[in-house]
């Protein structure tokens, strides 16, 4: 375990073993981080586990805070979290939006969206608005997802207590003027990643194989990135070239990019196998 995911545990114990009488929230956590903190937390008590919800400020964050319900707050409807629940659960979203309303909606988490809009005048992109805001001194901890809306325009998900100050600092991102204002997402929204469909042909269904099928690299380089611990699966760090992917699985290379495995959908007369990705773009 690196350094930087040995504070992620050791935060994750502090409040895990909090007495549970407030709503606890840590910062915003990338996905890996989430994978850390959750193992952590379910070495406490299979309680404290249960209680745990990840969440971003809407629905399909990646980027997202861990947030501990109280004793006193009900919970009985909830899914389960056992410790091999799927770190993105769908049905442990929709039970923390549909539930929180009633403990005091955005004051729980603290979370709010903050909307940037440009002049029109050139195309913004997601690394346009993550470096200027980070530019203000920011930390990146107390942000989450930036999701671009069209060529001029983002939701940005932040902690409330710095979304004045970006308010009233940020008015340029990359050479266009931009206005920021606080803002309630529409019912309903998602963060959605865009993805691009591609199809990969690798000598078999390895992760180094795949990674060579998908990024400019030989399989050689792929294992080697891999032995480096540089890449992960569904955002845990993976050492194991060998390592059998499948549909489903989402990969990152350091340096290279992000994609989900699709399906195989057939064999090339070399007998290779062919199966269709989505790219991270």
């Amino acid at each position: 375990m690196s350094f930087d995911d040995e504070l992620v545990a050791a935060r994750a114990a502090e409040l895990a073993s909090r007495p549970g009488v407030s709503f606890e929230v840590s910062r915003f956590l990338t996905p890996h981080e989430q994978a850390v903190f959750f193992r952590a937390a379910a070495g406490i008590s299979a309680d404290k586990l249960n209680r745990l919800f990840f969440y971003g400020g809407c629905r399909g964050a990646e980027r997202r805070a861990a947030v501990f319900f109280p004793e006193w707050a009900d919970i009985g409807e909830a899914p389960p979290n056992l410790p091999d629940t799927p770190l993105f659960s769908n049905g442990r979203e929709e039970f923390f939006i549909n539930t929180v309303p009633a403990y005091g909606g955005d004051e729980v988490h603290g979370i709010t969206c903050i909307s940037v809009r440009g002049s029109g005048y050139r195309s913004l992109s997601h690394r346009d608005y993550l470096g200027s805001i980070l530019s203000l001194g920011i930390d990146r901890s107390q942000l989450g997802d930036v999701v671009p809306q069209d060529g001029h325009s983002a939701r940005i998900f932040v902690f409330r207590k710095i979304a004045p100050f970006i308010s009233s600092e940020l008015d340029r991102v990359g050479s266009d003027k931009v206005t920021v204002t606080e803002e309630i997402p529409p019912d309903g929204f998602t963060a959605e990643r865009k993805t691009e469909d591609v199809q990969a042909v690798a000598a078999s269904m390895r992760l180094d194989a795949i990674l060579g099928a998908v990024f400019p690299m030989s399989r050689s380089d792929a294992k080697e990135l891999v032995l480096r611990e540089l890449c992960e699966v569904n955002f845990e760090t993976e050492g194991r070239p060998d390592r059998t992917v499948g549909c489903g699985d989402v990969i990152s290379a350091r340096g290279y990019g992000k994609f989900a495995v699709g399906e195989e959908i057939g064999v090339t007369r070399s007998g290779k196998i062919r199966v269709t990705v989505k790219k991270y773009v």
